[in-house]
């Protein structure tokens, strides 16, 4: 596997932004994709939200705490898979926080827990113009998770055609390891310079 090949498509810059043409297509919105929270009505379940976004990356930071640990222990591969479970919670904790603050609605936020797309929107770029995977502001590539959910197992179970001690050296793991910890520096940066979350202050 010659990780620095493809990582930089899978974990890319934070908080960059991509243009597109005005006559490119975008996808069309659903009844159930104009629910947004109203905290005013529902405080207990705004603060429930919030608490999801605070645990969220604190548990993205713990995370990847011990994959740099297991990395330098030798572990390289369960150091990979780590991170990568780190860069997934900082994807639930800026779906929570987006949540919250009113960017997207509660259809994205729920289905974040049923499905293995989080890391895809940890990904995401703010989008100038239309494209058919552009909802609500952001391009989110969801073979993005897929790729780095198959990365992931890679680094955690044998079958056939994988020996996870062969799949990821010290390097690739250390590769992994400081393209998550770079978001949640930069995430954690534009909170405190513009006193907002998710990508109300990344991408402000």
């Amino acid at each position: 596997m010659k990780l620095p090949d493809f990582i930089d498509e899978l974990i890319p810059l934070p908080g960059c932004f991509l243009v597109f043409d005005d006559d490119d297509k975008s996808e069309a919105e659903d009844e159930e994709e104009k629910v947004f929270l109203d905290s005013s009505k529902d405080p207990e379940k705004a603060e429930a939200v919030l608490g999801v976004f605070r645990m969220s990356k604190s548990n993205s930071i713990s995370l990847l705490q011990e994959a740099t640990v297991l990395n330098e222990n030798g572990f390289y591969p369960r150091a990979a898979a780590l991170a990568i479970m780190s860069y997934e919670e900082l994807g639930k904790s800026q779906i929570a926080a987006d949540y919250y603050t009113k960017l997207i609605p509660e259809s994205i936020y729920k289905a974040a827990f049923r499905k293995h797309e989080k890391t895809a929107y940890t990904s995401r770029h703010r989008a100038i113009g239309n494209h058919e995977k552009v909802k609500h502001g952001f391009y989110i590539n969801k073979s993005i998770a897929r790729e780095l959910e198959t990365m992931r197992q890679r680094a955690l179970y044998v079958d056939e055609n994988n020996n996870p001690s062969e799949s990821f050296s010290k390097d690739d793991a250390e590769l992994i390891i400081s393209k998550v910890a770079e978001h949640q520096r930069a995430i954690e940066h534009a909170e405190q310079l513009n006193c907002r979350i998710g990508s109300k202050a990344l991408f402000k």
